[in-house]
């Protein structure tokens, strides 16, 4: 059972080289030569374990509001963003920003190529037992225990199990008629059209909701272009901007830097699925 709480993902970017053309590339403000290291927890795991092969395991970390760094002020980036990244221990894998039936020009990439350095350090509780009951479920929620659950499912098209592991957040019980239920986010779900034995080219972020032990239902992440009548605030720079050019730099052609667009969930997935709950042992 992962403790998601100790778990985390380091990296440190490579002595920084200013942009030749934009300000403020990434929103970072930092010095020539300069080496900026960040940490981000992992909020959930999604491994995919095919019949025949090894399995590939990645991790969603924490969101962050876009920022300015490292500076004194000034620091949120408006109009805003939420920067998300999906990483196994050697690739970053994009998360998807349209429907699921809507194909986009993604692919993984290499973390060696991105950073000096890129760590995945996953904890672990010493002892946890699954919950085999609701009433067991209910008494645990009532203990105040740490609580992960796990949903598999399969793909029979592809001979592969789909495992989403997660901290449960929220849960909803009714001890009187014995029902509870699971509402949290984010998970990772994968596109599998991208999977090629070695990893893969899309995500989806979503979140995960289910009642029983047989049955959940995944609810998708996408982007929208934000209502015409919005974009005088919504696209508002203030202070600082992202997409500032250097004096006398030229934008280069066919290059057209996007502002933020709104998420949304909208898109449900049902799965009948092996759904496993589990508590650390020793607590409550």
């Amino acid at each position: 059972m992962i403790d998601f709480s100790r778990s985390f993902l380091t990296w440190t970017h490579h002595p920084h080289e200013p942009d030749p053309v934009y300000k403020y590339t990434g929103g970072l403000l930092a010095d020539p030569g300069d080496v900026i290291c960040v940490r981000l927890k992992a909020d959930a795991r999604l491994t995919i374990t095919p019949d025949e092969g090894e399995p590939f395991t990645c991790y969603v970390i924490a969101p962050c509001r876009a920022e300015y760094t490292i500076v004194g002020d000034n620091l949120f980036q408006i109009p805003s963003g939420e920067y998300r990244a999906v990483f196994s221990e050697t690739l970053g894998i994009p998360i998807g920003k349209q429907p699921s039936s809507e194909a986009e020009n993604l692919s993984r990439q290499l973390l060696a190529d991105n950073y000096a350095r890129f760590d995945v350090d996953i904890r672990h509780y010493a002892h946890a037992e699954p919950l085999a009951s609701v009433p067991e479920v209910i008494e645990a929620t009532r203990a105040g225990a740490l609580l992960n659950a796990s949903c598999t499912y399969r793909d029979e098209a592809r001979k592969l199990a789909v495992t989403v592991e997660f901290p449960v957040e929220l849960i909803n019980f009714d001890e009187k008629n014995g029902k509870f239920q699971v509402c949290t986010e984010p998970v990772i779900l994968p596109d599998v059209a991208t999977w090629d034995g070695n990893g893969l080219d899309r995500v989806f972020l979503a979140g995960v909701a289910f009642s029983d032990f047989q049955h959940v239902e995944f609810i998708l992440r996408r982007e929208i272009e934000p209502a015409a009548s919005e974009l005088h605030w919504y696209h508002e720079v203030r202070g600082r901007d992202r997409n500032e050019l250097r004096e006398g730099a030229i934008e280069p052609p066919g290059v057209t830097r996007g502002r933020p667009k709104p998420l949304v969930f909208n898109e449900v997935w049902t799965r009948e699925a092996e759904i496993t709950i589990a508590r650390v042992s020793g607590e409550g």
